[in-house]
């Protein structure tokens, strides 16, 4: 996990000014900072060192390359001594390596005639953007642009299940830029990779030799994805964290018991051996303590909460003693984890799906069009694109780059969700959800662990007392909740706008 900043203006600002915006940056790179400040463009970079060596940051070039990501087959690609160093030669030579990464990642390169920059197409690692008249800021994160402009904030409505935010933000004029798309001189340029490409739906494949396949593809994605450095894992005793488990022994792994919201959660130990049992980190939260850790995701991240898992999310960041943290974030969009899956009526009028109801309708006819008019199969990508494109992907990469953690998603690996992405709608919904990952759990724990899970379940309605809002309840859970994520957004006063609050 690092932080990048680029800065381009008509007038000069002075360096104190970029530091200022860069400091908020530094706890996603805490190890080192490096930046060049020359005429009226700057360009930063806060470092997160875990691999390889810093020669590639003690050069000295004519160019400037900041980097946030891990390309983790990059010693496929010829004799590199770290990541950077390929991502660096693909940038300024050969665009068509990013479509072979496996790894999430962002960049901005800049020399004397251009800038370019992009983010990875899977939407793990972010780029916003604001620009006017008189500047163009590039940045990580939302919190240091509002360093350089006077901040307005725009109503978003709050449609799906949680708040999705793809291209727009709630603040005015502050964008994130497309997932994949190559930007050179701040215009919109080619696709460097996209999910839409990944998509080749498959027939006729059986269960076994689907699995056979799948098990092969977890092998390599965990043996890549594992770093020498010590680890940690968000662990819930779900079928998602779990088959991540055994491959990061020893790991410390950190379970949030939202007091009785999880039945899991009580009964964790259950799931762990006892050396694995030494490495269990347990935090209770109850309903005021939830408020206060609610407060500091908005205070740090100047963003919403966009959904309850938020704050589970920035609980575990704080407890992790490890610098490179594990979830199963994205496996229910792909492999067909939700319940809702096996009930729902698809049509190809509109997503149907709680997680995706309101996508726009220009994302769900691309989501119909590469399915073939599957509206079970295009309501699955519309939950990965709203779900986790516009709301937990860019909530794990703040709240843990608040923390100076990287977050590794081995789900979220190229070649994991290509295979996903591929199968066919019966390996992904049938009598049972995520039946592919369900056979990867039972050869570790017996049927009867499959318990009910409510994941990161919080207390955002029950620690309404203590959140400093008030909302007109109505009685449904969600729709308060809807009411409490939007009113604690905009009547944060830190850069209130009377006018929107």
């Amino acid at each position: 996990m690092c932080g990048i900043l680029f800065v381009e203006s008509q007038n000069a600002i002075p360096l104190e000014k970029h530091l200022e915006a860069l400091e908020i940056l530094k706890s996603r790179g805490p190890d080192f900072t490096r930046y060049e400040h020359c005429g009226n463009r700057f360009v930063a970079q806060t470092v997160l060192h875990i691999t390889g060596t810093a020669d590639f940051y003690n050069r000295t070039n004519n160019d400037f390359f900041a980097y946030n990501g891990e390309i983790y087959n990059y010693l496929w690609f010829g004799r590199y001594s770290n990541d950077i160093e390929l991502v660096y030669h693909a940038a300024r030579k050969d665009h068509r390596l990013f479509r072979y990464f496996e790894g999430p990642w962002a960049w901005v390169y800049t020399n004397i005639d251009q800038v370019m920059y992009a983010s990875d197409p899977q939407g793990e690692h972010y780029l916003y953007r604001y620009q006017d008249n008189n500047i163009v800021i590039v940045s990580s994160e939302v919190a240091p642009i509002l360093c350089y402009i006077d901040a307005v904030k725009i109503s978003v409505p709050y449609n799906n299940k949680c708040w999705t935010l793809q291209q727009q933000t709630p603040w005015h004029g502050i964008e994130r830029l497309e997932p994949g798309r190559l930007y050179i001189n701040h215009d919109a340029d080619s696709s460097l990779d996209n999910i839409w490409s990944w998509i080749n739906p498959r027939r006729d494949l059986s269960f076994e030799d689907a699995y056979q396949e799948f098990d092969d593809i977890w092998t390599k994605a965990m043996r890549i994805t594992k770093p020498e450095c010590t680890t940690a894992l968000s662990y819930s005793g779900g079928l998602d964290s779990s088959i991540i488990l055994p491959d990061l022994n020893p790991a410390q792994l950190i379970v949030t018991n939202m007091t009785g919201k999880d039945p899991i959660a009580d009964r964790i130990k259950e799931f762990l051996t006892p050396a694995q049992q030494q490495q269990l980190t347990e935090i209770h939260i109850d309903y005021e303590q939830y408020a206060q850790h609610y407060r500091a995701v908005i205070d740090r991240t100047c963003m919403p909460v966009q959904s309850w898992s938020y704050v589970g999310k920035w609980i575990v960041a704080q407890y992790c003693q490890a610098r490179v943290l594990f979830s199963g974030q994205a496996a229910d969009e792909l492999f067909g984890g939700y319940e809702v899956y096996r009930n729902i009526s698809y049509t190809p009028d509109h997503s149907t799906s709680p997680y995706s109801l309101n996508i726009d309708a220009t994302t769900w006819k691309q989501c119909l069009a590469v399915y073939n008019n599957d509206p079970r199969q295009a309501t699955l990508l519309a939950d990965y694109w709203c779900q986790i494109v516009g709301s937990d992907g860019p909530g794990s990469d703040r709240i843990n780059g608040a923390h100076g953690i990287e977050t590794r998603n081995p789900f979220q690996l190229k070649s994991v969700m290509t295979f996903a992405l591929n199968l066919p709608w019966e390996l992904k919904v049938n009598r049972v959800s995520k039946p592919l990952i369900r056979k990867k759990f039972l050869e570790k724990w017996p049927e009867h662990m499959i318990l009910p899970k409510m994941g990161f379940a919080g207390h955002a309605n029950d620690s309404l007392p203590w959140l400093g809002v008030t909302i007109d309840a109505v009685g449904d859970r969600h729709k308060d909740w809807q009411q409490i994520a939007q009113k604690t957004f905009y009547s944060w006063d830190r850069y209130r706008d009377q006018s929107t609050a």
